[in-house]
């Protein structure tokens, strides 16, 4: 059975993230983040509390009220100008939203959890502080974390450096500068189930939250009747309906010394699928860079990663491909291929079992 090592990021899977699906994430000074797949991007679901850049400069950041415990639950408190510096602030691969744009990080958050007058309640932890189940502030207005983003109240530091609104609010810095001073931030209110944006001081001290690489979409074309296909991207829901909506009901199948009916893609495997017409589909997820496959002795059916990748690039150090049997199909028949494309399937033969690498260029 083939079975596929997926490298995205910092995260190694060989499944798929979903909501509330929890992963971890490791900085440079070794905390330990939860992560979690909201629509197609990945979020830290906890405040970063770092204090060393990834070159291991240390960071100029500050804890609420100046107390070592509050580092623990709510993280650290950190100036734009420290999560603007270059030597970057968040895990390697990671980095702060964008803000500001129909598309940014924050406002595709925003969207795709029905809109700033009701996100916030879908990204607040649960609970309040007098019903001694939570860190909010009675009421936590329309709290219910169904996003598992679990946004807490971290507050804030002024430019004097006073401490103010923990338990009633929560800043997240943004990447997006308004001006020389100010730059955008996101709240979320004890009071409200809403989540607002907008530009302020760059010296205030406000919670970090990271996102994974950047979200991107793929275009593939498909032929009438049977193609070769793979799944390019790390998506939330890998059911080929989805990803194709215009292929035939029931006709999606992998390879595994025979033809086996599926209903999920996986990263790395080829799948025969067929459709009533000619066309393309657009997938969105998160970039797959760096992909490891398994592979039987034998024929397999294989697809590539988020980039078109060579076939003399394919790294394989037992030397298991069989030149010249790398195999694509289109307009009803097969031909050798010098490349793997983005969302296609391929026919490779191998001499043995062991395993490929896929690497972007």
């Amino acid at each position: 059975m083939k079975k596929t090592i997926v490298t995205i990021v910092v995260i190694f899977s060989s499944y798929f993230i979903i909501a509330q699906e929890y992963r971890t994430v490791t900085d440079i000074d070794g905390n330990v983040y939860q992560t979690v797949q909201i629509g197609d991007q990945l979020w830290m679901a906890e405040n970063l509390k770092v204090t060393h850049y990834q070159n291991g400069d240390e960071i100029p950041c500050n804890v609420y009220n100046d107390d070592p415990s509050n580092s623990a639950i709510y993280g650290r408190l950190y100036t734009w100008y420290a999560v603007d510096d270059e030597r970057g602030i968040c895990p390697e691969d990671w980095h702060v939203p964008s803000e500001n744009e129909a598309d940014s990080e924050w406002q595709i958050l925003v969207d795709y959890l029905g809109g700033g007058s009701v996100a916030g309640g879908k990204m607040k932890a649960t609970g309040t502080i007098e019903a001694g189940d939570g860190l909010w502030k009675t009421p936590n207005e329309g709290a219910t974390n169904e996003s598992g983003f679990t946004g807490l109240p971290g507050g804030f530091r002024d430019d004097s450096g006073v401490y103010d609104e923990l338990s009633v609010t929560g800043y997240f810095w943004t990447s997006t500068e308004e001006h020389s001073s100010a730059s955008y931030q996101r709240s979320l209110y004890y009071d409200w189930s809403g989540v607002s944006g907008f530009a302020i001081s760059k010296s205030r001290g406000f919670s970090v939250r990271c996102v994974a690489g950047p979200t991107t979409g793929i275009t593939v074309e498909y032929q009438s009747d049977w193609n070769l296909v793979g799944l390019p991207l790390e998506v939330e829901d890998t059911s080929y309906n989805l990803i194709f909506p215009e292929s035939i009901e029931g006709t999606l199948y992998s390879f595994n010394n025979g033809y086996m009916s599926e209903t999920y893609l996986t990263l790395g495997e080829g799948y025969w699928l067929r459709f009533p017409g000619s066309g393309t589909t657009t997938i969105t997820g998160t970039p797959v860079n760096d992909l490891t496959i398994s592979l039987d002795e034998g024929w397999n059916l294989i697809s590539g990663i988020s980039t078109t990748v060579n076939i003399s690039d394919i790294q394989d150090p037992d030397g298991i491909i069989i030149a010249g049997t790398v195999y694509g199909f289109a307009l009803g028949g097969y031909s050798n291929t010098e490349i793997l494309e983005p969302g296609k399937g391929y026919w490779v033969r191998t001499n043995s079992l062991g395993s490929i690498t896929l690497i972007e260029n």
